[in-house]
């Protein structure tokens, strides 16, 4: 129940309220690292999940409350980074201008010291808030912003002189009720929009309170922090100073195997086992990361994978295998975060047993904390090993020898486009180092699509760009990072069952908003005859390896630069 102020007392409170929100100068002290930097330095993430963000207070839920022991041992078991999901306007003491509550922000202070004190990394944010994330409507955007400014100008004010380790994430997953239902599948047009003005909203309002929040590493989130959603709708906002921003989504993919409402089994792996898996697997999350990587990360943009998990579930006849592909599916998802560069952070509810929403890794309770889930664990510090490389380079983008299948100038447009068939033959002229070129200019209004079929038109080959596996089809767009009306080239690997395929049936090619301009087939020895051709044009900067893939720092090797063969000691 709200508490009636006297006059003297409200008087005293605006005057307080005034005094804090003040905006001070920008201060740059300390505040160098940017948002890939810091990012990158997250080995391990860990989310406190299911405590202050609870609904009626960090115990609402049924966990304890958290304790500087619990965030000690976290950091013993090797994370160095937590993110703080916390619910704010149950804790209102002036629900107009969303002053939040003193003793709650002290608490909230409590827990971000324990972490810094152990060198940690910290995200706050701002989560299950029902009146902003449940409402993506033009009819409660300008309220809602209201709100969301007022609340991000006294959370950013409190904490506006903490490190640049205290990250501030605006929002959460922002998500449609429509008649009662939650919208998580493919929003409207305008639900993304008023998201996205959400991450305006919270941009500029942290930005204006001066200090060190003028340059703290902001997170800004996609409709239901789903990065596909994001990866078509999402707009970045702008930002008074540049590399401080980081997208966030999360992944809990696929939901069937992740959400353990169907399968036990995940990854291509256990397939070859015998197992039940899903369609969606390592060369599936992999594109994923790798079309985030070109939408985001290539534009200077951070990425923080700010929840990702799958629940323990199993059948009591295999456990013990169920539970081993539970760590390498953990495992994967951290190795491919690590990769890329994106800061993963662990969901862990603190609920363990057999079943959904069973995501706890450390049991906490009012008698301490310990390793509830060893596999999950494990796998998690299996899959921090990996560091920071990006997608691998395959050189093929100047690679101009080879046999030209097809040169011209067609658009693609479908069965009314151009079509193209390569023959089984050409490719058994190649041999199985075979790489497909293709040389095209985006030339769309609506979307962009390259897609294969076997040349008998029965079937879809797998196939590799820049490291990346994709079956069917692909976006150029998101796999190479360019815009309508840019100049692009694909070099397209085959494993070698899908060449062995190949050189049966050949290969059939369409799509939809492509120019194409050139169409070539390669192997390793066209490719070293091509780079030779440079000599006579000018100098490369590029040394290329036996297989024709390019670099500008080799290691120890045999490689080919300018058409002469250099021997790396």
């Amino acid at each position: 129940m709200k508490k009636l102020l006297t006059t003297a007392c409200a008087l005293l409170f605006v005057l307080a309220t005034h005094a804090i929100t003040t905006a001070v100068a920008p201060d740059e002290t300390g505040m160098t690292l940017s948002a890939q930097e810091w990012d990158k330095n997250v080995k391990m993430g860990w989310n406190l999940g299911n405590s202050l963000e609870s609904s009626g207070g960090e115990t609402g839920w049924g966990n304890p409350k958290t304790t500087q022991d619990m965030i000690k041992y976290v950091k013993a078991q090797g994370f160095n980074a937590i993110r703080i999901p916390v619910r704010w306007t149950e804790q209102l003491s002036d629900e107009t201008n969303m002053v939040v509550k003193d003793t709650w922000l002290n608490r909230v202070k409590e827990i971000v010291d324990w972490c810094l004190t152990e060198d940690m990394y910290v995200i706050i944010n701002v989560h299950h808030e029902a009146w902003l994330d449940r409402n993506p409507f033009n009819s409660k955007k300008a309220e809602n912003n209201r709100k969301l400014k007022a609340l991000w100008k006294c959370i950013a004010t409190f904490f506006r002189d903490y490190d640049q380790r205290l990250a501030f994430a605006g929002t959460n997953e922002t998500i449609a009720l429509v008649n009662g239902e939650e919208n998580w599948g493919k929003p409207e047009a305008e639900w993304q929009a008023v998201q996205n003005s959400y991450n305006q909203a919270f941009v500029d309002a942290v930005r204006a309170t001066g200090g060190k929040n003028y340059y703290r590493h902001l997170v800004v989130q996609t409709y239901a922090c789903n990065g596909n959603y994001g990866l078509d709708g999402f707009t970045v906002p702008t930002d008074v100073v540049e590399g401080r921003m980081s997208v966030e989504f999360h992944c809990y993919d696929p939901y069937e195997y992740a959400g353990g409402a169907t399968y036990y089994y995940w990854g291509k792996k256990y397939k070859d086992m015998g197992k039940s898996v899903p369609t969606s697997d390592e060369s599936t999350l992999s594109s994923y990361f790798l079309r985030i990587f070109y939408d985001w990360w290539k534009k200077g943009l951070g990425v923080v994978l700010g929840e990702y998990g799958a629940t323990c579930h199993y059948k009591n006849d295999d456990k013990q295998t169920q539970m081993e592909n539970l760590q390498y599916y953990y495992k994967t998802m951290v190795s491919e975060a690590r990769k890329y560069g994106y800061a993963a952070f662990a969901w862990d509810n603190n609920a363990f047993g057999n079943g959904t929403e069973k995501f706890g890794i450390f049991k906490r309770s009012t008698s301490g904390i310990s390793v509830g889930n060893t596999y999950a664990l494990k796998g998690i510090c299996e899959g921090a090993g990996v560091e920071y490389s990006g997608p691998q380079d395959t050189g093929g983008d100047d690679t101009t020898g080879g046999t030209v299948i097809w040169e011209g100038d067609a658009m693609m447009d479908w069965g009314n486009g151009f079509q193209l068939n390569i023959p089984n033959t050409e490719f058994e002229a190649m041999g199985k180092d075979v790489r497909l070129i293709l040389q095209y200019t985006l030339d769309y209004t609506d979307y962009n699509i390259i897609q294969f079929f076997y040349g008998d038109w029965s079937t879809n080959p797998s196939f590799i760009i820049n490291g990346a596996k994709f079956t069917k089809e692909y976006v150029p767009s998101d796999v190479h990072g360019v815009g309508n009306g840019e100049n692009c080239t694909s070099t397209i690997t085959f494993e070698e069952a899908v060449y062995n395929i190949l050189a049966q049936k050949g290969i059939v090619m369409h799509g939809h908003g492509i120019r194409m301009n050139k169409v070539m087939l390669a192997n390793a020895t066209s490719g070293i005859h091509a780079i030779g051709a440079l000599s006579h044009t000018g100098v490369s900067p590029y040394y290329y390896t036996i297989d024709g893939r390019r670099t500008t720092t080799p290691t120890k090797g045999i490689y080919i630069k300018n058409g002469r063969k250099v021997i790396i000691k």
